[in-house]
Formats: C-alpha cells, structure tokens, sequence
C-alpha cells in the first residue's frame, strides 16, 4: 500500500527562492521541496521576493558570481517561474504592522520581519482554503529560529 505524504504548503524566503536559479549550498533541497514527488502543494513567496531576487542576481554581476550575459537568463526564468508556480502575498498594512511587532521580539533584518509576518499573512489567507500545513524555509538562523518560535514548521 502506497504511503500518502501530507500536504503542505512551502513558505519561501528570497534566501531559498534564489537557489532555484542559481546552484549554491542548500540548491538541491530547495529543488526538492519547490518540484518533484515530494514537493510542496503550494509555493509562496512575498511580493517582496520577487524585487529583492532580481536585485540579488543583478548584485551577482557585480560580485563576479554570473556574468552580464547570464543575467537576462536568470531574470526571465526567475519571472516565468514566479508567474507559474509562485502564490504572491501581497504587503499590506497587516503585513507592515505583523513585522514591526515581530521585529520588537525577534532580532530580524527589515526584510526577515517582512517576510515571516508574510508567511505569517500566507497561513491566515490559506485557512480554511487548504487543508496542509504552512512549513517555512530560509537559511538566516536568526530568521528560522523566529519562525520556529511563532509556530512554523522548517522542513527537512
């Protein structure tokens, strides 16, 4: 008898979501909870992720991690990808408002409050909606362990 897996959704960082498109530490679990048999049912993202990606590949250029021809490549993936398999949280006040009070318990970066109270923001947007839970992956360890202390699960 076939062992069901349970549903989840995959809440992503720009940290994780950058290594779908460029190979570094931590790429192919990334790869593995984003495509595949045992990926999550849902993947989201903050409106966010999608600016600070694409300024994390055009930095790249300047770090001499791609070239300047690679990065019309990386761009375009990056949007189809997001147009296809990303579910966008969008930032509203709630959001802005989740990540002041978050970042007065958690030492979080501006853009780490943001994106756990988008997780955040993506958990209550699913309730009711979708039976799985909201897992939460990046790879800043002041963020996880955040993220960890306001319920969400890290997958493996």
């Amino acid at each position: 008898m076939a062992v069901r897996r349970a549903k989840f959704a995959l809440y992503m960082d720009t940290s994780a979501l950058i290594k779908l498109f460029i190979d570094e530490d931590g790429s192919a679990r990334v790869r593995g909870l984003a495509e595949g048999r045992s990926a999550a049912d849902i993947l989201l993202v903050s409106r966010l992720g999608f600016t600070e990606a694409s300024v994390s590949l055009a930095r790249m250029v300047h770090l001499g991690r791609i070239s300047a021809a690679e990065l019309p490549h990386h761009l375009g993936s990056l949007e189809d990808y997001w147009d296809q398999s990303i579910q966008e949280v969008e930032i509203n006040e709630d959001v802005l408002e989740d990540a002041r009070q978050l970042a007065q318990r958690f030492p979080l970066s501006t853009y780490d409050a943001i994106h756990l109270a988008s997780a955040r923001e993506a958990r209550r947007m699913l309730r009711g909606l979708f039976e799985g839970e909201v897992q939460f992956l990046a790879f800043d360890m002041a963020l996880l362990k955040a993220a960890q202390a306001v319920g969400f699960t890290i997958p493996n």
